[in-house]
């Protein structure tokens, strides 16, 4: 009986183990693909408000040498966020498949957040810069009909 029921067990215990490495390979891989997804949905969301900044700034500008108020912090704040995300890749390249879950977890969660923020703001440039056009609009009717 006992040379029955003991290679079952261990087969079972085996078969375990088998499945607890594999649902861990595939949590694993499935944060990294989620970081790489939502690290170019971030440097694609980060493209397009320097675009939208610059758009905006030239709306603003008195002259065309002369850039608009906050112009230069704004390109340089933007840049600087493209540079954490280069280094973020680079530790993703070079560093991930040695991290552990919860830092993976970790990265997925801020990442997420990030493009939250980031996709509120463009939200609230894209208001800011609908309103601007309208104020130039007005003030330029009001203008020709003077």
């Amino acid at each position: 009986m006992l040379a029955i029921v003991l290679p079952a067990v261990v087969a079972v215990i085996v078969c375990a183990i088998v499945v607890f490495l594999l649902a861990r390979q595939i949590r694993h891989q499935r944060a990294m693909r989620t970081l790489y997804l939502e690290a170019d949905g971030l440097e694609h969301d980060l493209k397009e408000c320097r675009n939208r900044l610059a758009r905006a700034h030239a709306s603003m500008s008195m002259g065309p040498n002369q850039p608009a108020a906050g112009e230069a912090e704004a390109r340089l704040a933007v840049d600087a966020a493209l540079r954490e995300l280069l280094a973020h890749r680079l530790w993703l390249r070079d560093e991930a498949d040695n991290a552990h879950q919860r830092e993976l977890d970790a990265a997925v969660t801020a990442i997420g957040k990030a493009r939250g923020a980031l996709g509120r703001q463009l939200q609230e440039l894209d208001s800011a810069q609908r309103a601007l056009e309208t104020a130039v609009r007005e003030k330029i009717e009001d203008l020709s009909q003077r």
